[in-house]
C-alpha cells in the first residue's frame, strides 16, 4: 500500500505517522523546505495543542452537524494518548493543553522523530501541480505530477491524503493550490477567507491609542446578528486585535465578504453594568470634583484611552471635574461602555492564524474519504471547519489527520 500525503503540516504528519503504523508505505510531499513550520508559531511559540473543553460548538462550518461525529471518533483524550505515546509530556492551563516544556518546537520534534522511526519518506521543496486517477493502471490509484527546481516528475500512489492546509500565514497565498487539487475531483468548496485575524478600523484616533492592552468587551454586529467576546484587547495603529477580536473576526470577515453592513463596539469597563458605572461616575465627581479631568480619570482607564474620549467630547485634560456639565461627563462615561468603531476590513491571509472556508464536510465520509473519489482523503484546513482560539484548530488537525491515515491504510 503506497500512500501519498500532500502537505507536511500538523494534520499531514499525523496522517502519515498513523498510516505508516498501520503498515503502509508513506510519502509526504511538502512545498516548503521542511515540514511543520506553522506549528512553531502556534500558541505564541508554546503550541496550544488541544483543549479539555472540546465541543463541536467551538467550531464554525457550513455543515456544523458533521463536526460532532468526527470529533467523537478522536477527541482530546485520544490526542493526549497519541502524544504521550510519542514521549511528549503535557500540562493544562485554563483548559488549554501544552507541552510541559512550553516549547512548540518539542511538538514538532516528537512528530519528526516518529516520521523517521516509521520510515516515512519526506520530499520537500516540491509543489503538486496535478493529480489524476491512474487510468493506465485499470483506474486504480493516483498519478501525481510534482514540480521541483530540477523539473517535473510523476509519482504513483494507491491512495492520496490531501493535507495542504489553507492560505493562512502564507507570504504568497495565491501559491496555495490545495483547493484547486480538490476541485479537480469535483468537490464542492467554499472560498477561503481570513479567520482568527485582526480587524482594521477607519478612525484616525487609533494612532493615539496604539500599544494599549486592556480588558474589554468587543461586540460585532452585521445585519441584525450580534456576536460578543470579552478578554484582553490590543489597540493598534490600524485598529483592534487581541483574543476577543480574533474570536469574532471570522464573523466580521464573512460579513465583509458578503458586503454586509458591519459595526463594532468596545466596552472598556466590562465588569460594570451601565447603571453601576453611571452611579460610580457621579459619585466620583462628588468626592474628587476638585481634580482636573486628567486626575479624575487616573486609575479608571488607560491614559491614552481617556485622552481620546475626552477629546471626542471636547473636554480638556486641565478642566476641573466639577465644572464639566452632567451631559458632557455622562457622554464621556458612556463612550467607555459603548465605544463605536468602524470596521473597514480584516488583515490579510498573511496575518491570519487560520482560514474559514474549504471543502464542504458533506463531500466526505466520517472517515474523511471523498464521496466522489474513492481513495482520496482530506484533512485539517482543507475542510470547511475553523475553530476558536485555544487549541481547537490543532485538535481538528490531529483528529482528521489520524482518522484519514487510519482509513487510508486499510486494505484496498
Amino acid at each position: 500500500m503506497k500512500i501519498g500525503v500532500i502537505g507536511g503540516g500538523a494534520s499531514g504528519m499525523a496522517a502519515a505517522i498513523t498510516a505508516a503504523r498501520c503498515g503502509a508505505e508513506v510519502t509526504i510531499l511538502e512545498q516548503n523546505d521542511r515540514v511543520g513550520k506553522k506549528i512553531l508559531a502556534t500558541g505564541n511559540g508554546k503550541c496550544n495543542l488541544s483543549n479539555v473543553h472540546l465541543s463541536d460548538t467551538c467550531y464554525h462550518s457550513g455543515d456544523p452537524h458533521r463536526i460532532g461525529p468526527i470529533l467523537h471518533r478522536f477527541g482530546t483524550d485520544d490526542t493526549l494518548e497519541f502524544f504521550h505515546g510519542l514521549g511528549l509530556m503535557t500540562r493544562e492551563r485554563n483548559g488549554g493543553l501544552y507541552p510541559a516544556c512550553e516549547q512548540a518546537s518539542a511538538v514538532l520534534d516528537v512528530l519528526r522523530f516518529a516520521l523517521e522511526y516509521q520510515k516515512v519518506a519526506i520530499m520537500t521543496g516540491c509543489r503538486v501541480v496535478q493529480i489524476k486517477t491512474g487510468t493506465e493502471r485499470k483506474n486504480e490509484g493516483f498519478l501525481v505530477w510534482i514540480q521541483k527546481e530540477g523539473g517535473q516528475s510523476i509519482c504513483a500512489f494507491d491512495k492520496i491524503i490531501l493535507a495542504c492546509g489553507s492560505n493562512a500565514g502564507l507570504k504568497r497565498p495565491e501559491e496555495e493550490n490545495g483547493m484547486e487539487l480538490a476541485g479537480g475531483f469535483g468537490l464542492r468548496r467554499i472560498p477561503f477567507f481570513p479567520a482568527l485575524v485582526q480587524l482594521r478600523c477607519r478612525e484616525t484616533f487609533f494612532r493615539a491609542m496604539a500599544g494599549v492592552r486592556c480588558q474589554a468587551g468587543v461586540t460585532v454586529c452585521a445585519d441584525g446578528q450580534t456576536w460578543k467576546e470579552n478578554g484582553e484587547l490590543q489597540l493598534t495603529e490600524y485598529g483592534i486585535s487581541g483574543i476577543p477580536v480574533l474570536q469574532l473576526s471570522r464573523h466580521a470577515s464573512r460579513a465583509l465578504l458578503h458586503h454586509k453592513t458591519l459595526s463594532a463596539f468596545l466596552d472598556f469597563l466590562p465588569d460594570l453594568t451601565e447603571t453601576e458605572w453611571k452611579d460610580m461616575l457621579l459619585a466620583r465627581r462628588k468626592e474628587i470634583g476638585f481634580e482636573t479631568m486628567e486626575q479624575f480619570w487616573t486609575g479608571t482607564v488607560h491614559k491614552k484611552i481617556a485622552s481620546v474620549i475626552l477629546k471626542l467630547n471636547c473636554i480638556s485634560f486641565h478642566e476641573i471635574a466639577r465644572n464639566v456639565t452632567n451631559q458632557k461627563l455622562l457622554s464621556a462615561g458612556n463612550l467607555l461602555k459603548h465605544f463605536p468603531v468602524t470596521v473597514t476590513g480584516v488583515n490579510s491571509f498573511t496575518q491570519a492564524q487560520v482560514c474559514g472556508g474549504g471543502v464542504r464536510l458533506t463531500e466526505v465520509t466520517d472517515s474523511l474519504e471523498a464521496r466522489k473519489q474513492k481513495g482520496l482523503y482530506l484533512t485539517g484546513e482543507m475542510l470547511d471547519v475553523d475553530g476558536r482560539c485555544g487549541g481547537y484548530n490543532l485538535q481538528w488537525a490531529w483528529t482528521t489527520g489520524i482518522l484519514a491515515g487510519r482509513a487510508a491504510a486499510e486494505t484496498i
